[in-house]
């Protein structure tokens, strides 16, 4: 892969395959008394993005339960909207190894469940360790949650208008 870094996570965006879908999910934690900006974006093996959603959540104590707490509610939603192959991506580390060896993290044991619960409405669930900057679009949607104030969920058709340039660029600059 030409386009990573020595632990061989992407640092550019990657299209899914074929009848597959990817959601890159991001969920903006400040501090465990503040609430939480969620974010979600799907997108097909051509970049082009099929809906995107954003929401606050109450607070969590860390960002791994944040980012559980998303990435849950990305799935159901993804479940919701008919989606059967779906590849998430997350870039905090912690929550992609929590959800591949849930054993190993008892704390979060009630969230780490839903996850099974979850998967049995999929034919095919993945999850892929994104870099920072490969998740850059679901940060910066997550992020518009608490900096403007935007404390209503909403689901979307394509991508949100602000950032059209932005998403139309890293799919057209990906490799194939």
């Amino acid at each position: 892969m030409e386009n990573s870094d020595s632990l061989g996570i992407t640092r550019s965006w990657q299209r899914p395959e074929p009848g597959m879908v990817k959601c890159n999910v991001h969920a903006n934690w400040r501090n465990e008394g503040s609430l939480v900006g969620g974010a979600w974006i799907s997108r097909d093996h051509q970049g082009n993005v099929l809906h995107h959603a954003r929401d606050a959540f109450t607070s969590s104590p860390n960002r791994l339960a944040a980012e559980l707490r998303c990435t849950i509610w990305a799935l159901q939603s993804l479940k919701d909207l008919g989606y059967n192959n779906v590849i998430i991506g997350l870039d905090l580390k912690t929550a992609f190894q929590a959800i591949s060896n849930a054993k190993l993290w008892p704390r979060y044991r009630h969230l780490l469940s839903q996850f099974d619960h979850l998967r049995r409405g999929f034919i095919c669930v993945r999850f892929e360790h994104e870099s920072t900057a490969s998740n850059v679009i679901a940060h910066d949607i997550a992020q518009s949650v608490l900096r403007d104030g935007i404390l209503r969920s909403y689901l979307a058709l394509g991508g949100p208008a602000w950032l059209h340039n932005r998403i139309r660029n890293e799919a057209s600059n990906v490799n194939c």
